[in-house]
């Protein structure tokens, strides 16, 4: 039996808060240093992780509420692939304006993703049925609805939880 709409947007505010706090949790761990120290094999540091996590979320919060454009009628007959997430890429290359600027400081970085993880929750929470399943967005990896959309904020913020970890690991 489906899951109801109400139970859905609960579950899904549930993990994303979660993980948006663990990410929060883990910035506030490290120091102004740590948190901008450059990975040695290149790539984001922490600061910047949280900062790119803090623009997607703005991003695709807006996607949710219809403020920016992406999301379409589904196509007649759409059904939800249930699997649709576990083919992800474990590298996706992200929107230019999502990439975070270097001199980004983790002071800078926390404010955003406690701005965007508010704006987002409003966003999931605002959600209707018949929008949440009935508009799509065109990903990589697939077509997706806007309640997989609101899913998918959640599983972002752990991906890259995980990359946080692993660039602080030797810090």
């Amino acid at each position: 039996m489906a899951q109801s709409h109400q139970n859905r947007i609960h579950a899904t505010v549930s993990a994303f808060q979660s993980a948006s706090e663990g990410m929060i949790a883990a910035l506030e761990g490290l120091n102004d240093a740590a948190a901008t120290h450059a990975p040695a094999g290149g790539g984001w540091h922490a600061a910047q992780i949280g900062y790119h996590v803090a623009v997607t979320n703005d991003f695709l919060a807006g996607i949710l509420t219809g403020a920016t454009a992406g999301a379409r009628q589904a196509p007649h007959g759409f059904e939800e692939n249930p699997n649709v997430f576990s083919g992800l890429p474990s590298k996706i290359e992200t929107f230019p304006s999502l990439v975070p600027p270097p001199g980004v400081t983790r002071a800078q970085a926390l404010e955003r993703l406690r701005e965007s993880t508010a704006l987002a929750v409003r966003a999931i929470e605002g959600l209707t049925a018949e929008r949440a399943a009935g508009e799509v967005v065109d990903f990589s990896f697939g077509v997706i609805s806007l309640y997989q959309l609101a899913e998918f904020l959640g599983g972002h913020v752990v991906r890259h939880q995980a990359q946080l970890q692993r660039v602080t690991a030797s810090v």
